[in-house]
């Protein structure tokens, strides 16, 4: 069975994701830590759990999602997975980032592996299906546990709401096209894991999201 730990990073208040099962080995999705204290948190529920982390997936490559990417890569040697329609995004690869007041310096990790729409991410007795839902941005991908009756949706889909589009490359139209066709496809009794903010499931979406009825 999937245990699901939450850590709520950085000043966005992004959901970093860390997914186990009984055999102990994990994965991490957007990791968004930043601070040297977010980073040790994480850190320490990995070494007391006892866990083996295998995989780093990203959901896109906003700056919130991948701010912790460089420490997981020093500290565990392991590279991200994510589309690499998103790597053509401005500023990314120079790894400086300006938010609001603030400028991030965020080392740019290139993908260990790229994830297509349809792979599929094993570790232990769980496997993650990536879902490709563009619109947000043009590489975004949600992660699915069929097993487990979840899906990890990033900026795609949120508690009734959706992601913007108004950043780089985002189309409104794509990104509603990829909810209802490839997101309110799945059984409506699925956990929506969004990248800010609670959970909902996919039949409260379908019946309460006002940008999708």
């Amino acid at each position: 069975m999937l245990e699901i730990k939450t850590f709520v990073v950085n000043p966005v208040q992004e959901n970093n994701y860390l997914l186990y099962d009984e055999t102990k080995e994990a994965v991490i999705i957007d990791c968004g830590a930043h601070t040297n204290n977010e980073k040790r948190q994480l850190s320490d529920f990995i070494r007391e759990t006892g866990l083996t982390l295998k995989h780093v997936l990203n959901t896109h490559l906003h700056f919130d999602h991948i701010l912790g990417n460089s420490y997981l890569y020093e500290t565990y040697g392991l590279k991200p997975e994510y589309n690499s329609k998103d790597e053509g995004m401005p500023g990314l690869k120079e790894g400086i980032i300006k938010f609001a007041l603030a400028t991030f310096k965020c080392p740019f990790i290139f993908a260990g592996q790229y994830l297509e729409d349809g792979a599929v991410i094993s570790f232990g007795n769980s496997r993650l299906k990536a879902i490709a839902t563009p619109g947000h941005s043009p590489g975004s991908l949600s992660f699915y546990s069929e097993k487990d009756a979840c899906v990890f949706t990033g900026d795609a889909l949120f508690r009734f709401n959706i992601g913007r589009t108004d950043l780089w490359c985002g189309n409104y139209e794509e990104l509603i096209h990829s909810i209802k066709t490839k997101l309110f496809t799945l059984p409506s009794a699925t956990v929506v894991y969004p990248g800010h903010e609670g959970t909902s499931t996919i039949g409260e979406e379908i019946e309460h999201n006002p940008y999708t009825s």
